[in-house]
C-alpha cells in the first residue's frame, strides 16, 4: 500500500491520477490533495476520495478546518506539509508553474519519490536537482518513455535520444498565424491539457521545454537531444545506441499510461487501459523540424545553449506572454517576440538556491510587462489591468 499525495488534483493530470488510485484501493491510499482556483471540484474530490488532508492554495478558497474526515490546510505551508509528511510515499506534482517548486525540492530532500508532471520546475531549477535523496519519475509521456528505455542502461552505450512532437493544431496550417483565435489555439488535435501547456504546444515552446527537461533528467549532451514531428503521437521517444540500434516506446496518446507507470514503479500493473493494436496503425510519420518554422522552439534551443539563468527567463517570459494572449491583449505570433526580447535583455546571474530562482522569476515577469508596452504590443493601461 502506497500513500499518495497529489499536488494539483483539479488539473488534467491530477484528475487522471485520482482515477487510477480509485481503481486500485488495495494498492494506493490517497493521503492528500491540493488545488487552487477550482474549489468546487476540490470539494467534490474530498467527498469522493476522502483524503486525510486537502490543501487550498487560492486565498479566496478559505473554508472550514475539517470536511468530514479530511483536514483542510492552506497555502505553501500546507503543500510543504504534505510533501514532507513522514507517511507520504509518492508525491505527484501536477501544479502548473513554479508554485510547486519548494514542496517538490523539500520532498526530494526527505527522500520521497516524486512523479513530476510540471516541466517548468526542471526547466528553471534542473541544475539544483543533483544530489537529492529522493527519486524523480517523469510523468510526461516522452520523458517517461525515455526513462523506461534508459533505466539500468550503461550511458556509455547511448548516443542520443529523440523526443516526438505532435505539432499541435497548426502543423499543416497554411495561413498566417497573426489572426488565429484563442479557441483555435486551444483546440489541440490529440491531447486535452491545461490552457498554458496547450498554447505552448501550439507554439512548440512546450517541446523546447522538454528538450531542457531531458537534458537535466538524463544527463544527455545538449546536441544529442533531438525532436521529430510525429502527428500520430503513438511513438513517444527513441533512444539511439552507439552500435546503430534504436529503441522506441509505443502507446496510445493517453497520459494515464505514464501516470500508472509512475504510481506503481518499479512494478508494472494494469490500469485497465486499452492496449495499442499494432495492426490498426496504418501509418507512422516522422519529420525533422526546420529552423524558423517554430520560433519559440528555436528560442528554447538558444536558451538551453546559453544555460543557467536564461532558462528561468525563458519560462517566465513565455508564461506571461501566454497570459497576454489568452486574455486577448496580444496576437498569437507576438508570443515569441516577447520571449526573444526578454532573453536579449537578460544578463546572466547565478541561481544557487530555490529562492534565487523564484526571485529572478518575479523580476522577469515585471520586466516582461515593460517589454510588451515598449514594443507596442499592448497598451500600458492594459498591463495595469493585468496587475
Amino acid at each position: 500500500m502506497k500513500n499518495v499525495v497529489v499536488l494539483g488534483s483539479t488539473g488534467s493530470i491530477g484528475r487522471a491520477t485520482l482515477e487510477i488510485i480509485f481503481q486500485h484501493p488495495d494498492r494506493f491510499s490517497l493521503l492528500g490533495i491540493s488545488g487552487n482556483k477550482q474549489k468546487d471540484l476540490m470539494l467534490k474530490q474530498i467527498q469522493k476520495f476522502q483524503p486525510s488532508f486537502a490543501v487550498f492554495t487560492d486565498k479566496s478558497a478559505r473554508g472550514p478546518k475539517n470536511i468530514g474526515k479530511t483536514k483542510c490546510l492552506y497555502d505553501q505551508e500546507g503543500l510543504e506539509f504534505l510533501a514532507t509528511n513522514p507517511d507520504t510515499d509518492i508525491v505527484v506534482v501536477a501544479i502548473s508553474g513554479l508554485a510547486g517548486l519548494t514542496p517538490t525540492f523539500k520532498a526530494l530532500d526527505k527522500g520521497k519519490t516524486v512523479a513530476l508532471a510540471t516541466k517548468e520546475l526542471v526547466v528553471c531549477a534542473g541544475h539544483l536537482l543533483q544530489g537529492k535523496k529522493g527519486k524523480v519519475l517523469p510523468v510526461d509521456s516522452e520523458h517517461n518513455a525515455i526513462f523506461q528505455m534508459l533505466e539500468k542502461q550503461h550511458m556509455s552505450e547511448v548516443k542520443g535520444i529523440t523526443l516526438t512532437a505532435s505539432g499541435g493544431p497548426f502543423l499543416s496550417y497554411k495561413k498566417s498565424l497573426s489572426d488565429v483565435t484563442v479557441e483555435q489555439v486551444l483546440d489541440h488535435p490529440i491531447w486535452k491539457m491545461g490552457k498554458r501547456i496547450t498554447v505552448d504546444s501550439a507554439t512548440m515552446m512546450n517541446k523546447g521545454f522538454e528538450i531542457i527537461e531531458a537534458f537535466h533528467l538524463f544527463n544527455i549532451r545538449k546536441e544529442n537531444i533531438n525532436v521529430v514531428l510525429h502527428p500520430q503521437a503513438i511513438v513517444h521517444g527513441f533512444v539511439v545506441f552507439c552500435d546503430g540500434f534504436i529503441k522506441a516506446i509505443f502507446s496510445k496518446p493517453d497520459m494515464k499510461y505514464s501516470i500508472n507507470f509512475c504510481l506503481n514503479y518499479p512494478e508494472r500493473i494494469s490500469a485497465g487501459l486499452d492496449e495499442l493494436d499494432i495492426s490498426s496503425v496504418r501509418a507512422l510519420t516522422f519529420e525533422a523540424i526546420e529552423t524558423g518554422r517554430f520560433p519559440c522552439f528555436d528560442l528554447a534551443r538558444h536558451a538551453l545553449k546559453m544555460g543557467g539563468s536564461y532558462l528561468t527567463v525563458l519560462n517566465a517570459a513565455d508564461e506571461e506572454a501566454v497570459k497576454f494572449f489568452l486574455n486577448g491583449l496580444i496576437r498569437f505570433d507576438s508570443i515569441p517576440t516577447i520571449v526573444e526580447k526578454s532573453l536579449e535583455n537578460h544578463k546572466a546571474v547565478g541561481l544557487n538556491t530555490i529562492e534565487d530562482v523564484l526571485q529572478l522569476d518575479r523580476q522577469v515577469r515585471t520586466e516582461v510587462k515593460r517589454i510588451a508596452v515598449s514594443c507596442g504590443l499592448i497598451k500600458s493601461d492594459e498591463v495595469l489591468k493585468e496587475e
